[in-house]
């Protein structure tokens, strides 16, 4: 092949994948989570066309399966917690203009309550002295400002959010029906052998069932746990905390075990011992739930990806895409950073054979 001809092909590729990244770019998010779900259920696909069952009919059945059972409820649990999360921090605003509104009587003691937990335990040391009243509420109202902000931004997105997510499982069902279609694709794409592609594409899998099974498993039960000890001592909402425990569960390091324990520091400061305690006893079975049942539910496959870095991806996608963010960004960490070593060990073999 001349140099022309090579020059002709590449500037072709490049043109065509650019303009098609350029025209589906508005649906990234769609497509990230039906080709992550596809991938979960991939293997359920297998067992069942073992069985006799033609493709289309699995792929419909799975599709249905999953947009019933998780993808509706989890949608609508979203929705109800951006609301309810919503209206609890603009309660919470100390702004000129709410206080003219009146503040409900309990949110200003939860108020109060927070400001003097941090006041007495700043009294104990010289170095907090700064931390007087007026502070204390510019840094509670800055961070009240930039949550609030962030979930107004949230259920402004959820009616666009309709429409991606009927684009997503349109696109699972696509993928999954046509698996095998979109696996060679892939394969003429990379060059990769038969053996490669699969190893690839078990890692896909692997990856996929991290981010649903592990995470999703694991901070539900830790999150009902969490939300209700503490509905059952009186000190927050249920549903609130449910909500709010279940994303940060998401949240390499972080986890939803701190949630319990910051309750039971409140409890602590409210001189309400026996609430700290139970608490406290709860944020530690918490973190116990996490390590044995993430633990074990990382046995079905676990992405190589440190926490930290997942952490840095986790909080790079929930700043660049808001809610959706938390799982792309978890998503993308962990499938960069399993197969590209795989794509580079594939290049430093072709260059050592001569290929290219």
């Amino acid at each position: 092949m001349t140099n022309e001809n090579k020059v002709i092909r590449v500037t072709y590729i490049m043109i065509l994948s650019i303009a098609l990244l350029v025209f589906i770019s508005p649906f990234f998010i769609p497509l990230i989570f039906a080709s992550t779900i596809a991938l979960t259920l991939y293997p359920v696909q297998l067992k069942l066309e073992s069985k006799g069952m033609k493709r289309n009919h699995v792929a419909a059945l799975l599709t249905t399966l999953f947009t019933t059972f998780i993808s509706i409820p989890f949608f609508y649990f979203i929705i109800k917690g951006t609301d309810a999360v919503t209206t609890q921090l603009e309660k919470m605003s100390f702004n000129e203009k709410l206080k003219d509104q009146g503040i409900d009587e309990l949110v200003l003691n939860m108020h109060n309550e927070i400001v003097s937990a941090i006041q007495k335990f700043s009294s104990k040391y010289d170095i907090l002295e700064f931390l007087n009243e007026k502070k204390i509420n510019h840094y509670l109202e800055v961070v009240n400002n930039f949550l609030l902000d962030f979930f107004r931004e949230v259920a402004a997105s959820l009616p666009a959010l309709v429409v991606l997510f009927i684009i997503m499982i349109l696109c699972t069902y696509s993928f999954l029906g046509n698996a095998e279609h979109v696996k060679n694709f892939f394969q003429k794409i990379t060059g990769f052998s038969e053996a490669r592609m699969q190893e690839l594409t078990n890692i896909f899998i692997r990856d996929s069932r991290q981010v649903y099974l592990s995470n999703i498993v694991t901070g539900g039960v830790q999150s009902l746990m969490v939300a209700a000890g503490v509905s059952m001592l009186q000190m927050g909402d249920f549903f609130v905390v449910l909500f709010v425990t279940l994303i940060l569960s998401f949240i390499p390091i972080v986890g939803a075990a701190p949630v319990a324990f910051i309750f039971a520091i409140l409890a602590f400061f409210k001189d309400s011992a026996t609430a700290a305690i139970i608490l406290g006893v709860l944020g530690i079975l918490t973190s116990v739930v996490d390590n044995i049942l993430r633990s074990w539910i990382a046995t079905f496959g676990k992405s190589k990806i440190p926490p930290i870095v997942a952490f840095v991806c986790v909080i790079g996608g929930a700043l660049l895409f808001g809610f959706p963010g938390l799982f792309i960004g978890l998503f993308v960490g962990a499938y960069a950073f399993d197969t590209l070593p795989i794509f580079w060990d594939e290049l430093n073999a072709r260059e050592g054979s001569g290929i290219c």
